[in-house]
């Protein structure tokens, strides 16, 4: 008997993020109401509040799902025995079909919450500096520069700021993590990519 409460609660909690998700991303979160997500998942406002004390909760807990999508993406990409130009490019490709199915308004949001900032420096830090040990990457720029720049370029979609220059946040996507990483390329791995995309 409870395991088939859990399995109702777990359903509940699914076709609550389901629903927010989907309003979320058509209207940014700040202008959907609770209301509206529990009418949308056909719950009641006590489920709601059994499963996320208010919205802002609901919120983080999307937030942090796309964010372990990323980094299990990054890890698999990462893991890959391919060199590291083509990494970058699988990566820029995959946040850039990410953005895409995203509302920038609700990306801004979510990015406004910033309680895994640590997680991701700690992971990016340390695949440049891999990268930068085998050779892959320049070796007179710093990654902890290169995180520093990063954030400035965070601090653009937490303003809204880009819209000034892309209608769409997968186009600003893109712009900036080739405007990073290919800066670190050596020369040598530079040339090839050229080479590589010329050819195509």
């Amino acid at each position: 008997m409870n395991k088939r409460m859990d399995t109702i609660r777990i359903s509940k909690k699914e076709q609550m993020v389901d629903a927010a998700e989907a309003l979320f991303n058509r209207y940014g979160s700040k202008r959907v109401t609770v209301e509206e997500i529990c009418r949308k998942a056909r719950v009641s406002k006590m489920t709601f509040y059994k499963h996320f004390s208010n919205k802002a909760a609901l919120v983080r807990h999307i937030r942090d799902v796309y964010v372990e999508e990323g980094f299990r993406k990054f890890d698999e990409i990462n893991a890959l025995d391919i060199p590291f130009a083509k990494k970058i490019d699988r990566m820029t490709q995959w946040k850039v079909e990410f953005g895409a199915r995203i509302n920038a308004d609700f990306i801004r949001e979510m990015v406004a919450v910033d309680d895994v900032v640590a997680d991701v420096k700690h992971r990016l830090l340390n695949n440049l500096k891999d990268a930068r040990n085998n050779g892959e990457i320049r070796d007179d720029i710093d990654p902890e520069f290169l995180w520093l720049v990063t954030e400035k370029l965070s601090e653009l979609v937490k303003e809204g700021t880009w819209k000034e220059v892309f209608a769409d946040y997968s186009q600003y996507q893109y712009q900036a993590r080739t405007l990073i990483f290919y800066g670190l390329l050596s020369r040598k791995d530079t040339e090839k990519s050229e080479n590589c995309s010329l050819s195509s």
